[in-house]
């Protein structure tokens, strides 16, 4: 959203943005705050970055706020409209949706609205509107934007005022950055792999497109000596991917003498940081001995901490379950390189951290080809459990996250169920006693019947979800919302309460519950993590902003703003 602000503010848009994550403009009440924020900066449009996991808070917000500020426009758009756009167009209060990447798209819809216009079915690519006089769904898919062309002007750059900078400096950070504050980045569009879990090639794609290198180090550089900034994040899915590019980056880092330090919190491959014909040549052409090598060129360019995929200790599941593609490697092998890293790290003399990525509670997998794989068992979740434990005793991770699997909109894992299992799932809060319950059943039976002889057929097949929500369009926005707060089980609380083909909730719950416990129960884990948060902080001030989240409500109505804003 920062790049977006960036890119109407260079269209001479005005534009602000209030960020309800962080500590220091998190209010009780935050649709009254944004009421209030609305009416003091005079704003026309409200766009709002959306997860899955946030749906029903969000949508009965903004409920509130149109319902105060009618005249607004909203558009909704990142990861949920993306990838279920059609569980969003519905509601009357949502006017627009941006689906993928919205460098281009956003800007061009803002400027017809603001010239009291409505854009043509299909003129904007990646915009998105429900007709209702016709009851059809206008839109096309976006273009991936040219980051070649965007960096010319130093439009994916990002920029604070003094005011936003005080708000910023009270957020906790990201994953392992604890309480320092972080600067994301993304340097690498689009994701090449494809686990059935992940759905992150709806927003840029499966190739691979990359920054220009020293694009992206000027960024660094001047957010360093703007801000002095010097925790960096990057957010790409596949950083690694591209040794030649990794290796450009840190040299131009090391070449600047810049005083900055950076994570890969969305996590590597493990296999990248073993060996392999390709990367052996790569390294002997860039005059590597071995990938030790390049791994100590990244840290002493600022790698100090990263995530791992390992998701699971089976590897079937690995194989058949997760299918992330690419090189295969067994638990001694992953063990192994993550060993080498850490050893690397204390050779280097610098605190490392290592963020292993478990899931949990794979069910079981309808592939296109009709094949069936069975879903993942107990004795494979107690494979992880031993897996992270044996990571944890032999300093490969010092951190682990544990996440039950949920199958998010437009994953595999989604797209493999039929519809019955489908609208189970999204109808699955839905009160019996509601008054628009029986409408709801109807559309729910009409839609089974249709497809009662051949639910087979509904596998891999979006027209049948999309026939439910067109008929849930014709109830009130309040059903709706109730709807679609399905998707608030999509979160780490209760994600394994989702009916899915696999082990019982509470078999689910005790499993996560003994994982996490008997990970982080040690009292040397206890110090560790304290340990941690000093390390990743900057200051007594973030040490205390990540383990107390305090922080002052930001008011709107102080805010020094000349002239009108239009969109926040």
């Amino acid at each position: 959203v920062r790049v977006l602000q960036t890119i109407l503010r260079h269209h001479e848009i005005s534009c602000e943005i209030i960020n309800y994550n962080l500590p220091v403009t998190n209010p009780e009440n935050f649709s009254e705050h944004l009421v209030k924020a609305i009416k003091a900066l005079n704003v026309k449009i409200v766009g709002v970055s959306l997860y899955s996991q946030a749906i029903r808070s969000t949508m009965e917000s903004l409920k509130i706020i149109k319902a105060q500020c009618p005249d607004i426009k909203v558009i909704l758009g990142g990861p949920h409209p993306s990838e279920s756009y059609l569980s969003l167009l519905g509601v009357s209060f949502v006017d627009y949706v941006c689906r993928g990447e919205s460098e281009e798209s956003f800007p061009e819809l803002v400027k017809v609205i603001l010239a009291d216009s409505r854009p043509e079915p299909g003129k904007i690519p990646g915009v998105y509107f429900y007709q209702e006089s016709e009851r059809k769904i206008a839109g096309i898919p976006s273009n991936f934007i040219d980051l070649e062309k965007f960096d010319q002007h130093n439009l994916l750059r990002y920029h604070f005022s003094s005011d936003e900078i005080k708000q910023q400096r009270a957020f906790r950070g990201a994953h392992g950055m604890a309480g320092s504050t972080y600067w994301p980045i993304a340097l690498v569009r689009g994701c090449p792999y494809d686990c059935t879990f992940c759905a992150a090639f709806q927003m840029s794609g499966k190739s691979l497109r990359y920054r220009d290198a020293s694009a992206v180090v000027d960024d660094m550089e001047f957010y360093y000596q703007e801000y002095r900034a010097q925790h960096f994040s990057f957010i790409d899915d596949a950083f690694t991917q591209n040794y030649e590019y990794v290796i450009d980056l840190c040299e131009e880092i090391l070449k600047r003498k810049l005083p900055v330090y950076w994570t890969t919190d969305n996590g590597i491959r493990y296999e990248t940081l073993g060996s392999g014909k390709i990367l052996e040549k790569l390294l002997r052409d860039r005059g590597f001995d071995s990938v030790d090598d390049l791994i100590r060129i990244m840290m002493r360019a600022g790698w100090r901490g990263t995530a791992i995929g390992v998701e699971s200790g089976s590897e079937r599941v690995r194989k058949d379950l997760v299918r992330k593609g690419g090189v295969q490697l067994t638990n001694s092998m992953i063990l192994s390189n993550l060993k080498n890293l850490m050893k690397i790290a204390k050779e280097e003399g610098i605190y490392f951290y290592s963020n292993g990525f478990m899931m949990a509670g794979f069910p079981s997998l309808s592939l296109q080809n009709g094949k069936v794989i069975a879903a993942e068992t107990r004795s494979e979740m107690d494979e992880t459990k031993k897996f992270a434990i044996e990571l944890r005793d032999n300093a490969a991770i010092n951190l682990m996250s544990l996440a039950m699997v949920i199958p998010l909109p437009a994953t595999d894992m989604w797209e493999s169920l039929v519809i019955d299992q489908k609208l189970k799932i999204l109808l699955r809060c839905f009160p019996k006693d509601h008054a628009e319950f029986a409408q709801v059943e109807k559309i729910q039976n009409d839609i089974l019947a249709r497809y009662s002889d051949r639910l087979e057929e509904t596998r891999y097949n979006t027209e049948p979800e999309a026939e439910f929500w067109q008929g849930a369009y014709e109830l009130s926005d309040g059903a709706q919302i109730l709807i679609m707060q399905s998707y608030d089980a999509f979160n780490a609380d209760s994600s394994h309460e989702i009916e899915l083909d696999r082990e019982d909730p509470k078999f689910l719950w005790d499993y996560r519950e003994s994982t996490v416990g008997d990970f982080y129960g040690p009292l040397y884990m206890k110090f560790r993590m304290i340990k941690h948060v000093f390390h990743r902080s900057s200051s007594l001030h973030d040490v205390f902003a990540y383990l107390t989240l305090l922080g002052r409500k930001y008011d709107p109505g102080t805010k020094e703003m000349a002239g009108k804003t239009e969109v926040a």
